[in-house]
């Protein structure tokens, strides 16, 4: 059975693989008129009940819901395919009136939507690090043993999530290549901290959601319970990311050369 193909702008051209794997499109202003205008389409086309949030969302936030900006970065995430654009951005909406209820509707800063979620926020499991890889991709910088549930809500926690995303995307350069994802286990987290519906529930909030591709996830310094982990990760990536995992040494000396060969060069 042949598969349907995605809806692209005429003139598409993308460039070869990067080291993972990725193809970026080659953007100009033509290109850009003519993805938003088929994502318009694509929108238009989706069921009425998976586009609620959506209608929500232009009626109580129409200068971010309608706004070219906001929409451009869901093409970008997926790589001008109009379609799958329209799937996220229904979804997106939809997942972010879950998790946010009312404050869905309100920016995404810490004195208004974030207001409540301080704990999760300064947790220190997610954080947004000041370095980017020599093609401007940001860095989210995850530490399991940071993760106490007493301290916070699942859903706090992924709020968090969500904000950390987006201030990675205001960098167009993630909006266009993506970014990296690095999960260090150096701080020996312990078997029952790891919180699977947490998982579970971020998983939710990021996987074909947010217009946020990941291109990669390195591993730093694998505890004993790295099996667990590691299938975590799987799923919290999805299938297609699988491929762009990168298990690193223990030793500080050889994670920091692998890093550098990678184009990461760490803040000292």
């Amino acid at each position: 059975m042949t598969a349907t193909p995605h809806v692209t702008p005429p003139e598409l051209v993308r460039l070869e693989p990067d080291q993972y794997g990725q193809k970026h499109p080659v953007e100009n202003e033509k290109i850009i008129a003519q993805g938003l205008a088929l994502l318009e389409e694509e929108i238009a086309k989706l069921p009425e009940e998976k586009k609620e949030g959506i209608r929500q969302a232009e009626e109580r936030y129409p200068e971010l819901a309608k706004s070219d900006e906001h929409k451009l970065m869901f093409l970008r995430c997926e790589q001008f395919n109009a379609d799958l654009a329209a799937k996220r951005f229904a979804k997106y909406w939809n997942k972010r009136i879950e998790l946010f209820g009312d404050k869905a509707f309100e920016p995404l800063t810490l004195d208004k939507a974030l207001r409540d979620d301080e704990a999760a926020l300064s947790n220190g499991f997610i954080r947004l690090m000041p370095t980017k890889d020599n093609t401007g991709r940001p860095i989210i910088w995850i530490d399991p043993s940071f993760l106490d549930d007493t301290k916070y809500t699942r859903e706090s926690m992924a709020r968090a999530l969500i904000y950390i995303a987006h201030a990675a995307l205001e960098e167009e350069s993630a909006q266009q290549k993506g970014v990296i994802f690095m999960c260090y286990n150096g701080n020996n987290p312990k078997f029952e901290q790891i919180d699977r519906q947490l998982i579970t529930l971020l998983a939710g909030a990021l996987t074909g959601v947010m217009p946020l591709r990941v291109s990669a996830l390195y591993i730093l310094h694998t505890p004993f319970l790295f099996n667990v982990l590691a299938n975590v990760l799987m799923f919290f990536l999805g299938e297609k990311l699988q491929k762009r995992i990168r298990i690193l040494p223990n030793k500080v000396k050889e994670i920091v050369e692998r890093l550098e060969a990678s184009g990461i060069g760490l803040a000292t």
